[in-house]
């Protein structure tokens, strides 16, 4: 079987991880910090924040920045659970908004179209690692609006001449072993705000305070004064959970960081082979990187021409599988799942052009170390697939 996805574990990442379960601290200690500051360095961003998932980042992000129940946030239907349930467990209501045919990344028109004295924000989702169009986004939303970067596909990706991260209020990754860069299971949020940088630290750890400076008091009598304020003291101030990501799961994220571009130079010399090999086949469409972005190649998601198609991508979908290549949909549309669809009342035929774009992608093996001969395999396999379904 060739997987759509295959992490990469080395010696390094393993005597990382080994050197921090011999050590006396394997949560709450200095590689978190350590990992933090790596990000940065990666993004261009000013601060960092890990935890535990790429959606408790979506969450405390919205959460950060005040959303809460009475908000709307509007977000893509084509993208995975997260991004809406992040919403949900914000207090907030989600508000799907269509995508552009071409990107999959929300459609500008589309998303103004939705805008009411409820909405709070928008969340862009950088689709399979392609770069959104985040100013004509930002265009759109008036200027007390925030828009949250999901760039949970896109660690490593560049918008004219600068990372994916570093030109947003704020951005969310994850660090899922499908990813670019793994944790085993972990997130980031990124931003040049040193407030909401620590409003998300506080978040991170069950809305606990630790800084002295901060503290609003426990309501002592006077005569206990200086019980508010030693040094074992801690101030809840906010509601939330527990979102740390461990130091033995920051050490392997900070080792496998060091080879980011190696990483996103195996996958776009893969992407580029996928294009020139799948060239002339008129029954598929590649999506194809915006103009002055590099894209971080998450996926490699093609578009077939299902009319074409007997049986339609479902078909394509188990021949591939039978012929041993994983290939993978991404995604269903939020808005068809039985939980929003008895929620919110959202229903098929809410967003054509998402529905319309689920009936048709198809991920295609995308991982560093895909081999050539594996990668001619996929494209052949599907080649004499298209050509045995043709009508």
């Amino acid at each position: 079987m060739i997987p759509y996805s295959q992490h990469r574990i080395r010696d390094e990442d393993r005597e990382a991880v080994s050197k921090v379960l011999h050590s006396e601290r394997l949560t709450q200690g200095p590689m978190v910090a350590a990992f933090e500051a790596g990000l940065c360095a990666a993004t261009g961003a000013a601060r960092a924040v890990a935890v535990s998932s790429g959606t408790s980042a979506l969450q405390i992000a919205l959460q950060a920045l005040g959303v809460g129940p009475g908000d709307e946030v509007l977000v893509p239907s084509l993208t995975f659970l997260a991004t809406a349930n992040a919403v949900l467990l914000a207090g907030a209501r989600p508000v799907f908004v269509d995508v552009a045919s071409d990107t999959l990344a929300l459609d500008p028109d589309d998303l103004a179209s939705h805008l009411n004295e409820r909405t709070r924000g928008a969340i862009v989702v950088h689709y399979a690692g392609h770069v959104a169009d985040v100013d004509a986004l930002r265009a759109r939303l008036a200027a007390d609006h925030f828009l949250i970067e999901d760039a949970c596909h896109a660690l490593g990706a560049v918008d004219r001449g600068r990372p994916v991260g570093s030109r947003s209020e704020v951005a969310c990754f994850s660090f899922h072993p499908a990813k670019h860069i793994t944790t085993g299971e972990g997130g980031a949020i990124v931003t040049g705000s040193d407030a909401l940088a620590d409003r998300a630290l506080r978040l991170r750890e069950h809305g606990m305070e630790r800084v002295p400076g901060r503290f609003q008091g426990l309501g002592l009598p006077s005569a206990a004064s200086a019980e508010q304020s030693g040094g074992w003291v801690y101030e809840m101030q906010t509601l939330s959970g527990n979102h740390r990501l461990p130091d033995f799961a920051s050490a392997l994220g900070l080792s496998q960081l060091s080879r980011l571009e190696e990483n996103l130079a195996a996958r776009r010399r893969i992407a580029q082979r996928y294009v020139e090999r799948l060239a002339g086949e008129d029954r598929l469409v590649c999506l194809a990187e915006a103009p002055e972005t590099r894209s971080a190649w998450h996926l490699f998601p093609i578009l077939l021409d299902v009319d074409r198609i007997r049986g339609g991508r479902a078909a394509v979908y188990a021949a591939l599988h039978a012929e041993g290549i994983g290939v993978q949909v991404h995604y269903i549309p939020i808005h068809l799942q039985p939980y929003y669809r008895a929620r919110l009342g959202t229903r098929f035929g809410d967003h054509p052009r998402t529905e319309a774009a689920y009936l048709r992608l198809l991920s295609l093996p995308m991982f560093p170390d895909l081999s050539e001969a594996a990668q001619d395999r996929v494209v052949d396999v599907l080649r004499g697939t298209l050509d045995r379904l043709a009508r």
